[in-house]
């Protein structure tokens, strides 16, 4: 009987001194699991942001590559204006005329008018080498620009400089087609044109339309349109 008491008591001790060793057996195993999950949000988050810094990443490489294929496009388009402007030509005939409409500055449209004058002369079998001036205006100011391009087929293409300020450019570009039944006169539309000061980084856009008058100088031949069926043209469209 004895005995049987002591046992009795020896187990009830190592109960009680096993019993707290368990517990912070458990205690671990539990802060283990949670140290586990902390860690494995940790490296998603991790992945995720390294995820989304290549992302921006190759946006911004994407931006650059399109940005240097727009300069180098531009460079191309002044390179050959450059080229043009330096061929000698004989000019074969003179213009003036006038175009009209808007300047959009600050979001709104402001009456616009060009008077054109000036020399062109054949490049090739369609093309024309065109100098001139043109002055500009634009709201309450007056601006004369100097101007120097091309055109080819039904485009034209154009160029000015201001001696008032060394910083502002025009760019004249559009379409011209002879007038029906008007020989010598020439319609224009500029619908991709602007005004740009370069040092500012200001663009004023441009939507002009007008006509000009041709003369031709000394004993070249006068411009002569092949004539054209307007109404049946029209009727062709419209039935």
């Amino acid at each position: 009987m004895k005995y049987v008491k002591l046992f009795s008591a020896l187990a009830i001790i190592m109960a009680i001194v096993i019993s707290p060793t368990t517990g912070v057996f458990a205690q671990t195993d539990i802060n283990a699991d949670v140290n586990a999950d902390v860690s494995v949000a940790a490296e998603n988050t991790d992945k995720q942001i390294y995820k989304e810094k290549q992302v921006r990443e190759q946006i911004k490489e994407q931006r650059q590559d399109l940005k240097s294929k727009l300069t180098d496009l531009q460079n191309l388009r002044n390179n050959r204006l450059d080229t043009n402007s330096k061929i000698d030509v004989v000019s074969s005939l003179e213009f003036s005329g006038k175009v009209i409409g808007w300047a959009v500055i600050g979001g709104q449209a402001v009456p616009t008018t060009f008077d054109l004058s000036g020399e062109a002369g054949k490049i090739g079998l369609r093309g024309w080498k065109i100098t001139g001036t043109a002055t500009a205006e634009i709201g309450d100011r007056n601006v004369l620009f100097d101007l120097q391009g091309h055109a080819r087929g039904n485009h034209v293409s154009l160029k000015g400089t201001t001696s008032e300020f060394d910083s502002v450019i025009i760019h004249l570009n559009g379409y011209f087609a002879p007038v029906a039944n008007d020989a010598g006169s020439f319609a224009l539309a500029f619908h991709r044109s602007a005004i740009v000061n370069e040092q500012a980084q200001i663009r004023i856009p441009l939507i002009l339309v007008g006509q000009v008058d041709t003369t031709p100088i000394g004993d070249a031949l006068p411009l002569v349109s092949d004539s054209v069926d307007v109404s049946a043209d029209l009727t062709a469209i419209f039935n």
